[in-house]
């Protein structure tokens, strides 16, 4: 059975806006920010692998912008950009012990950047 990216999405939004019933708030926010961005870099890359055919190792991430960026049209460009800063969020959110900007705000920033990001991906889709 195939996963739907986008419940991880929704589980990055519950824990955020139910925060204050969770053990901890940071935690809530780091893993919302995680989520958002898996759930928008998932959701690209199962689009270019069935769209485009195209399997990628090593790193993965990065390949993945690349080859949206190489193909020169505007929304895919775009795609990579968000994918880049809301990629940048994630790492900040899951390997930086100090953080210095809020956290709280990184995580709904990369909540709203996932979600243009799968937004971009059903437009691209329907073409």
């Amino acid at each position: 059975m195939n996963f739907n990216w986008e419940k991880y999405l929704e589980l990055a939004e519950y824990m955020i806006k139910n925060a204050d019933n969770m053990p901890d708030k940071d935690a809530c926010y780091r893993a919302s920010a995680s989520r958002a961005y898996y759930a928008a870099f998932c959701i690209t890359y199962k689009y270019i692998r069935e769209k485009d055919g195209k399997e990628f190792t090593g790193n993965v991430h990065q390949q993945v912008r690349k080859h949206l960026e190489e193909t020169g049209d505007k929304l895919k460009g775009t795609i990579a950009n968000q994918l880049k800063d809301a990629h940048k969020n994630r790492i900040k959110a899951d390997y930086r012990d100090n953080i210095r900007e809020s956290v709280f705000n990184l995580a709904w920033q990369t909540i709203d950047w996932s979600k243009k990001i799968i937004n971009g991906i059903e437009q691209l889709s329907v073409k």
